[in-house]
């Protein structure tokens, strides 16, 4: 009797197995039909490469790889002499303190594992290769590591997945956690304790200091919110007196504090406030401020739902709970080179940080505006992030998903090229992101110029996500990106923010390891000289044969002779 499905109206009992069908359509191409690397945007090879990383700190597989090697793709090129790893210029020398699984006994239906309290290898850089982000800076950026979480807002996250990972790169060491667009929560400003090892021989002062070592002598890695919760709020008084004494180690992430069209956590009123603004860039925690411009899934601002609006999230964006936060396609505070530019050096010299922007590359002249502007004026961003076209999202439209932007490959290429043929390249650093998850990827965007990677559904799935697509909804099953507390109970920050940090040493490893296969000690050393481009005809091109040395001419003016655009634009 219905009148809203026309398949109910004609077949009332069987179409309703429609219904059953599409509902339950994901989860079976998921785990049945499509094979271990049809699965988009995540497969399950990589799914399984990131789960094993976070839980065994390692990725070690048998028999083979799975790759339809038929196919157009990039290859590492491996030197006939590759490196020993006591011929790496890598920092192991303080252990990371962290927990790791071992398989017991596994079955169709359970598998049995036992958590183990181990110390692992961080895999830092060394010396001249620990990258300097704002060298002219009076407070420059200092990286030991060169991946990081990339933006994921609280809003978009719930407060335990901001605090796993936040915890994780801490526990990880030489990292970095960027704010996302939301501004900063307490959450992303996370403190983990240790014992120090080597602690003074004088008694504590009180008993409760005494009960404060215990706590984390048994439970090493803990964090600011669960000595509060176990011992009152006025315990951190406590902690901090320890780590005056040296006592315990304190720990947090470094932090890259974001700000979008939206302005939040810099704004007031609705409007841009240097007050609001400043008490959050000079945290000691933030160690750069990025302005994103653009990401791959959207290119403009972000997209907050109201149901996963909350008081806390309200007040610290500064926004009205009851309706959808839409942030503008384009920051209010400028419209072209000249705005930007005046708001980033400003910026700049009243924080005395690196300040740098996030971009999208929508073809082959995408930058040329931007590297002539800096190489004119000599202002730049100290560093610049790119975004593939394969960037996730918490929200956005399927329109913008699809067909905006460029893959992060070509978009790391153009960025990397257009500012040496202007030569402003050493002035700046490339953050690339956009599905990048293990690290024979990394390390390709790495040849292609990258400095540094970004990894954001990699790093969700280090604490759970199981790709089930619902970030939008706030019914994420496993409590990521809902903040219903029946379902962010499922995410237990004290377990998954070991397999973070596990995840982004081993990550670190594989780089290290790969780069030995090249014959270089150090990742920061792979350049377009290390990659391949083999074709599905079989030819096979190495990468320095798409560079030129010389800027082309006026974009606007180029005619369409084939030739000249080859000689003239990087392809």
């Amino acid at each position: 009797m219905q009148h809203q499905h026309s398949i109910l109206k004609t077949h009332p009992i069987l179409g309703r197995l429609r219904y059953v069908f599409e509902m339950i359509g994901p989860e079976m191409r998921q785990y049945w039909f499509l094979n271990d690397k049809e699965g988009k945007p995540v497969d399950r090879d990589t799914a399984e490469a990131i789960a094993k990383a976070g839980k065994y700190a390692n990725t070690v597989v048998g028999f083979g790889s799975k790759k339809d090697f038929s196919l157009t793709s990039f290859y590492l090129s491996n030197s006939m002499f590759p490196l020993n790893t006591n011929e790496l210029s890598v920092d192991n020398d303080e252990l990371i303190k962290t927990y790791t699984y071992k398989i017991l006994n596994e079955s169709l239906t359970n598998r049995k594992e036992k958590r183990l309290a181990t110390e692992v290898k961080p895999w830092y850089l060394k010396g001249d290769n620990i990258q300097v982000i704002g060298k002219d800076r009076r407070h420059p950026f200092k990286v030991k590591g060169l991946i990081g979480v990339s933006a994921m807002s609280y809003g978009a996250l719930s407060k335990s997945a901001v605090k796993a990972l936040t915890q994780g790169v801490a526990i990880s060491g030489g990292s970095f956690m960027n704010s996302g667009e939301g501004g900063l929560s307490p959450y992303h400003l996370s403190r983990i304790y240790e014992v120090n090892p080597d602690r003074p021989e004088e008694p504590l002062v009180d008993r409760l200091s005494e009960r404060v070592v215990q706590y984390v002598t048994d439970n090493p890695n803990c964090s600011n919110f669960e000595l509060e919760e176990h011992f009152g709020k006025s315990v951190m008084h406590h902690a901090d007196l320890l780590v005056e004494q040296k006592v315990l180690f304190q720990k947090t992430a470094d932090v890259i504090f974001q700000i979008s069209s939206g302005l939040f956590g810099a704004r007031k009123d609705g409007e841009y406030c240097e007050e609001t603004f400043l008490s959050n860039a000079l945290r000691p925690e933030v160690k750069a401020i990025e302005l994103k411009l653009a990401q791959g899934a959207k290119v403009r601002g972000g997209k907050l739902p109201k149901e996963k609006i909350t008081p806390e999230i309200a007040r610290i964006r500064g926004i009205d709970m009851g309706k959808d936060v839409e942030s503008p396609n384009r920051f209010p505070l400028f419209n072209d080179m000249d705005g930007l530019f005046h708001w980033l050096t400003h910026w700049q010299e009243i924080t005395g940080k690196p300040v740098g922007i996030k971009v999208v590359a929508g073809d082959e002249s995408s930058f040329e505006e931007l590297a002539k502007y800096m190489k004119d004026t000599g202002k730049h961003p100290d560093f610049i992030a790119i975004d593939g076209a394969e960037g996730g999202t918490g929200a956005t439209y399927q329109e913008m998903a699809d067909g905006l932007g460029l893959p992060i490959f070509s978009g790391v290429h153009i960025l990397h090229n257009t500012l040496l043929r202007h030569g402003v390249r050493d002035n700046v650093k490339i953050f690339a992101s956009g599905m990048l998850a293990t690290a024979d990827k990394m390390a390709i965007a790495l040849s292609l110029g990258a400095d540094f990677i970004y990894v954001a559904r990699a790093a969700m799935n280090t604490v759970g996500c199981i790709n089930a697509a619902k970030c939008h909804t706030n019914l994420c099953p496993v409590g990521i990106t809902s903040h219903l507390p029946h379902l962010e109970k499922g995410l237990v920050v004290e377990e998954k923010r070991f397999r973070t940090a596990n995840y982004l040493r081993t990550m670190r490893e594989g780089l290290f390891m790969l780069g030995a296969s090249c014959g270089i000690d150090s990742p920061t050393k792979f350049t377009h000289q290390h990659i391949a481009l083999r074709e599905s005809n079989n030819n096979v091109r190495k990468m320095q044969s798409f560079y030129v040395e010389k800027p082309p001419t006026d974009v606007t003016t180029l005619d369409n002779s084939k030739e000249k655009k080859e000689k003239e634009i990087v392809s």
